[in-house]
């Protein structure tokens, strides 16, 4: 659900008029109720089952009017604490009059959730920005809540997600017996995050300040994306020879190194092609931004451009919470230090 125009995943409902959080959630459809589970194995004993106990628990979701099925969202331990979107909606309340709702949602069967606050608008590194805070739960047991900063980049609508917990603008408050109260806390502080959020915008604005060279370019573009690696089965099987194993395996081994090497070269091939994709747009922006051309603004900009629109996932989510949203954290990291030595 989003405000004024449609959500930055282009599906939901547009409202027109500011409101709550809470009402945000109920209207969107993400007040479910999730609570965890103790599991247990269920043993087939012929006739009858044993129900042996574990330490894990679920986390499961209550049936919703477009899904009338319980979902287990995850496997947790112990110490993990769900805590609920209307808990989160009731803390966030008081801060909408400030920064009002824009948008919300819930990824996949509710695993993640998400609600985006406006904070106004400012100029970075001379161009127009939409300035965001993000609040995302992760209820699957492989994140925590996280509130953070992130602007968007008014002239192409790239999604600056990027690595500022060193900035005091992002937390990860982790699924403790304590969640609901850290959480209460950290959004006490919404109302002094106006300096904080100053903060992150000076120092994105100093990735404007040197001029790079293509030895630089290609040190963001590494971070950004790695060198593919071998898969595992390649790596084990390099030292053997024929002499180590009977003839029939080496067969097999070679058929199967055969097919792992074609899946690395792709891999390779890959990395290749998303790498000269976002140098492309390197150009094209050095291009387009004289004023701005070859500086760290430039080439993670290309990196953020190149995640926000590249090929290869439907789902969009992951520019913010996924694999696009950390190398863009990456190729700022390494943009940073081109200006900080």
């Amino acid at each position: 659900m989003g405000r004024r125009t449609p959500a930055w995943h282009r599906i939901g409902q547009v409202f027109d008029e500011p409101i709550t959080m809470s009402q945000a959630i109920r209207t969107a459809g993400i007040d479910f109720h999730i609570a965890k589970h103790p599991v247990v194995v269920q043993i087939d004993q012929g006739n009858s089952f044993d129900l042996v106990p574990t330490k894990n628990f679920a986390v499961v979701r209550e049936p919703v009017p477009d899904d009338n099925e319980y979902r287990v969202l995850s496997m947790v331990g112990k110490e993990w604490t769900p805590i609920q979107a209307m808990d989160l909606g009731r803390m966030l309340d008081p801060i909408t009059e400030k920064y009002p709702v824009e948008t919300i949602g819930a990824l996949g069967y509710g695993e993640k959730i998400f609600m985006t606050l406006d904070a106004g608008q400012s100029q970075i590194c001379g161009e127009d920005h939409n300035l965001y805070f993000l609040v995302t739960d992760h209820r699957d047991g492989s994140g925590a809540l996280q509130i953070a900063f992130t602007p968007v980049r008014v002239v192409c609508q790239n999604t600056l997600t990027a690595g500022l917990a060193n900035a005091k603008i992002s937390v990860r408050l982790t699924h403790t017996r304590n969640i609901e109260s850290d959480t209460e806390w950290y959004i006490g502080l919404f109302n002094q995050m106006d300096s904080a959020k100053d903060e992150a915008i000076a120092v994105m604005n100093t990735l404007s300040t040197v001029t790079i060279d293509d030895k630089d370019v290609a040190r963001v573009l590494q971070s950004a994306y790695p060198d593919a690696s071998q898969p595992r089965r390649l790596t084990l099987a390099k030292d053997i020879t024929a002499d180590d194993v009977p003839k029939n395996v080496w067969t097999k081994l070679m058929g199967d190194k055969k097919e792992l090497l074609e899946e690395y070269d792709k891999r390779v091939e890959r990395i290749e092609s998303i790498r000269a994709g976002a140098t492309e747009r390197y150009n094209a922006f050095n291009d387009e931004f004289s004023n701005l051309a070859r500086t760290p603004w430039a080439i993670w900009q290309a990196v953020v451009e190149t995640e926000d629109y590249r090929k290869g996932h439907t789902d969009s989510s992951t520019a913010l919470f996924g694999a696009r949203a950390e190398a863009k954290a990456r190729a700022f990291a390494t943009a940073r230090k081109l200006v900080t030595g």
